[in-house]
């Protein structure tokens, strides 16, 4: 039997990680991270003055995405990439064996039309500039604001953003963790027809 393949995707802050940490933990339900495929420091796009621009979809290796996410679909096994984003590195691989319901989250995830249109259900968690932010700042205190407002942010505004339209499912994710898995639920089991 073929995996349901269930696509998140949000801003940067927006909480994807946490909801399928929090729909991971229920059960059935295997992770798919999209931020695995991130490109080496060698070939990831560079800003003028040589920093890694992490916020492109050049910044990731969209082929082996697609790739990866066929074989799943098919119901093969693959080895998932070990990412060290401090290093800008891959660092190993991990066997990857499909699951009856197949999560995958990422920022970049809805960029690729070969890849958007593999899954059975897309969803988009919707938060406002300012709170994805400062959710950012939470969870890494010493991230560079100023890359934030000058590079990401602006990147975010042209290569994500507007792929919201791709979505099936909008998820208001301001609201407590509780009530976006409720919400996020509510759309699963209504497209399951549960």
């Amino acid at each position: 039997m073929k995996p349901i393949f269930i696509g998140l995707a949000g801003l940067s802050g927006a909480g994807k990680s946490t909801l399928v940490d929090h729909l991971e933990a229920q059960g059935g339900v295997n992770r798919f991270r999209l931020d695995a495929y991130y490109k080496t420091a060698t070939d990831c796009p560079k800003l003028p003055d040589g920093r890694l621009h992490w916020d492109l979809p050049e910044s990731l290796y969209l082929d082996e995405v697609l790739q990866a996410l066929v074989n799943l679909r098919e119901g093969n096994d693959i080895f998932l990439p070990i990412y060290n984003r401090r290093l800008c590195e891959r660092t190993g691989q991990i066997l990857y064996k499909p699951a009856p319901v197949i999560f995958v989250e990422g920022l970049q995830l809805y960029a690729s039309p070969a890849i958007r249109e593999l899954f059975d259900l897309r969803l988009w968690l919707d938060i406002d500039e300012d709170l994805a932010l400062e959710r950012r700042l939470q969870r890494q205190p010493d991230y560079d604001t100023e890359y934030h407002r000058t590079v990401a942010l602006p990147a975010q505004r042209k290569h994500v953003a507007p792929l919201r339209i791709h979505a099936h499912g909008i998820i208001d994710g301001s609201q407590s963790i509780k009530t976006v898995a409720e919400t996020t639920d509510q759309i699963i089991h209504q497209f399951l027809g549960l």
